[in-house]
């Protein structure tokens, strides 16, 4: 069996939590709830580390005398997030679900955290109660389909990336990652196909292309 590209998959985590955050709200989960909190809004670009920190020792302060303060609580996880303290982010968020278990915000980032902490089967969880409600999340698909990856179950990742493609057929990454998930079932013809396209959507995705194409005999 081929190795899949380690940073193939990292590249879907690569961004910060804002960016994370930011996709989830581009396609909003209809049947499950928006959160009720006044969060601050997402920074355009990644704060310095030191900011962050002062953002947990500021939250932390409130939290000691006020544990119920979910905007305390939402500010703390996201520094954690950025941080990558993903056990710390998770529990934050976990905290926060108790109060609101539909809020499907919290659940997307609460995944990403549990993803990009490699508690791969918790993070699918999430990502499957918000898709439960919305089938036709993205940033949700991507997700769980990147996780189902990172268990090995190609076959299990493919429908995941294929909903993708049905919405956006010029998705470069949902294609580049069905063809590599393509090859590891075994169906190197329909792997080459969805690697070819990517290629052309993003030249970057030739090397995965050059990477998986079978060699001639």
């Amino acid at each position: 069996m081929k190795h899949f590209s380690t940073l193939l998959l990292c590249s879907a985590l690569a961004l910060p939590a804002a960016h994370a955050q930011q996709a989830f709200t581009a396609t909003t989960a209809p049947a499950l709830t928006a959160s009720t909190t006044a969060a601050p809004a997402a920074p355009a670009k990644r704060l310095a580390n030191s900011e962050y920190k002062a953002h947990i020792k500021a939250a932390d302060a409130v939290l000691k005398t006020k544990p119920k303060d979910a905007e305390a609580r939402l500010s703390r996880a996201q520094a954690h997030l950025e941080l990558k303290n993903y056990e710390e982010a998770a529990a934050d968020y976990t905290a926060l679900l108790r109060t609101q278990p539909a809020n499907a915000e919290w659940l997307y980032l609460r995944g990403t955290a549990y993803l990009r902490g490699e508690k791969f089967q918790p993070a699918i969880n999430d990502f499957s109660k918000i898709l439960k409600a919305d089938p036709q999340h993205k940033a949700s698909l991507l997700y769980r389909g990147v996780a189902k990856m990172k268990l090995l179950n190609f076959k299990g990742a493919i429908p995941d990336f294929g909903k993708i493609i049905e919405q956006e057929p010029e998705n470069a990454d949902a294609y580049e990652y069905r063809g590599v998930c393509y090859s590891h079932a075994g169906q190197d013809a329909l792997a080459v196909q969805d690697l070819e396209k990517a290629a052309a959507l993003n030249p970057e995705a030739a090397k995965t292309l050059k990477r998986y194409r079978p060699s001639k005999k």
